[in-house]
């Protein structure tokens, strides 16, 4: 179907809502930069429904046209609802869009997308919907694991929203590639996701946050020498902190995350428990241990009952698109995992400095000591009888300290910031299987209190690479007890 003459006219032509909007409640923006299209639109919000909405935009009439009938559909429109307007219902009502501007769209679109994510990221004194027991936002990531978790729920009945998390600048929600105008992937496919099971989608911008809570204090710790985890940082202040009051904002009574671990509520003790996910290859479990019974009341993780293998079968018949899609890195914000020059780009002064032996020999030089972590053994380029491995890192003199395996071998070590699910721990000392790393084993150990937010723990046997800025995570059985950082 070609383009309807007269409708398109109606909107190119006659300018309806053209104009913009003084001291709007929201702003959205896009642009297309290899034809010169820029759309702006600019909104009155009252409650829930958006009650006005007007556009400026430059490049060419199709553009005028697309936005104008857009503001149609939106205007008056409930902000949850107006998310599932699409690139073909425009098209649907003004035909299709000739070769060469097929991207308006999608471009339109964007920017309409964009206002309601300045909407809904902007601090709100109160809720934007009424409480609704029934209400479930999914934390759609754009991968398998979320996107089974939408559809499991909206099964069951649940009233589910669809949100994506943009926590870094370069997350651009739409890519100007080659002409044509185009989605973030993740987003994309979270959005794509979100339109087949015909619920509302929302982009919710929490980069500032993500910078000062995450990124900050990540290049903070590899500065002194230690190595921290910023997954269980990200999960009790953005994804479990910031995203979870977001998502109450929009009445939502639980947060659904693709997490492989299982919450309950005991009736024994009448409190909220975390359990390792059924699946022992894939239990995530370990990066909740920062979080409190309030928080854990309002967190559904259905994944944490089933097995990968099972979720991913399932996702080729119900998302097909996704058939492909990879798994997520370890860290979302150091792109293929290119620490090296991720710490580069936000750590000056990066030196290379003598590595010792055990009895202060210089035996070699490293690059820098934010490159390198307790127990590591590549990359030293050191020759040596036997394997040596990073014992200690010294920052204030630029030092590392290698020795061999016996030499990183220790059975006891302390932990500060702990933190029990429970609220209170189990006694002033207690036995729990302890695990040093996310991957590793856990293992026996016994936990001494020391302190309102410190604790002793000395393992029944000795371990190797106890490093500092890691979290030790307490388990009794498959349920976790809790946790601390390694110092």
């Amino acid at each position: 179907m070609d383009i309807n003459s007269s409708k398109y006219s109606q909107y190119s032509q006659n300018h309806i809502n053209y104009g913009e909007i003084t001291q709007p409640d929201a702003t959205g923006t896009s642009s297309v930069f290899s034809c010169g299209g820029h759309i702006k639109f600019t909104a009155r919000i009252t409650g829930n429904i958006i009650s006005d909405i007007k556009f400026r935009a430059s490049g060419c009439n199709y553009i005028t046209a697309a936005a104008g009938y857009l503001t149609t559909l939106a205007k008056n429109r409930d902000l949850l609802d107006s998310t599932l307007i699409t690139e073909k219902e425009i098209e649907d009502y003004l035909g299709e869009f000739p070769e060469g501007k097929k991207h308006v769209p999608g471009m339109v679109i964007a920017a309409f997308q964009n206002l309601i994510t300045d909407y809904i990221s902007k601090p709100h004194t109160k809720n934007i919907y009424k409480k609704n027991i029934n209400r479930v936002a999914v934390a759609l990531s754009g991968g398998i694991d979320s996107s089974m978790i939408a559809s499991m729920l909206k099964d069951e009945g649940m009233d589910l929203i669809g949100v994506t998390m943009r926590l870094l600048p370069s997350d651009t929600d739409w890519k100007d590639i080659n002409g044509m105008y185009r989605l973030n992937s993740d987003i994309r496919d979270a959005r794509m996701v979100s339109l087949q099971l015909e619920i509302p989608h929302i982009v919710i911008d929490l980069t500032e946050l993500f910078e000062e809570r995450i990124i900050e204090p990540f290049c903070s710790e590899y500065s002194k020498g230690r190595t921290p985890n910023p997954c269980v940082e990200c999960n009790k202040y953005i994804k479990f902190g910031a995203l979870l009051d977001k998502v109450k904002m929009l009445g939502a009574e639980y947060l659904a995350t693709g997490h492989y671990c299982r919450i309950n509520k005991s009736e024994i003790s009448g409190l909220y428990e975390i359990k390792k996910g059924i699946d022992p290859k894939k239990d995530q479990s370990y990066v909740l241990w920062k979080l409190d019974q309030d928080t854990i009341s309002h967190i559904k993780t259905p994944a944490g009952n089933l097995h990968k293998s099972k979720i991913k079968e399932e996702a080729k018949k119900v998302f097909p698109f996704l058939r492909d899609k990879s798994e997520s890195q370890d860290i979302c914000f150091i792109k293929g995992n290119s620490y090296h020059t991720f710490i580069k780009s936000k750590i000056t002064n990066i030196n290379e400095g003598p590595i010792l032996n055990t009895g202060g020999k210089v035996i070699g030089m490293h690059k820098g000591y934010v490159f390198y972590t307790i127990g590591q053994r590549k990359g030293l380029g050191v020759s040596h009888t036997k394997p040596l491995y990073v014992k200690e890192i010294i920052p204030e003199k630029n030092i590392i300290i290698a020795g061999e395996e016996t030499d990183i071998i220790q059975k006891s070590f302390n932990v500060s910031d702990i933190n029990f699910i429970a609220g209170e721990p189990p006694a002033d000392t207690f036995k729990a299987m302890v695990k040093i790393r996310y991957n590793s084993r856990e293992a026996p150990a016994s936990i001494k209190l020391t302190g309102k937010n410190s604790a002793n723990i000395t393992f029944d046997e000795p371990h190797t690479a106890i490093t500092p800025g890691q979290s030790a995570v307490f388990y009794n059985g498959e349920i976790l007890i809790g946790g601390g950082i390694i110092i």
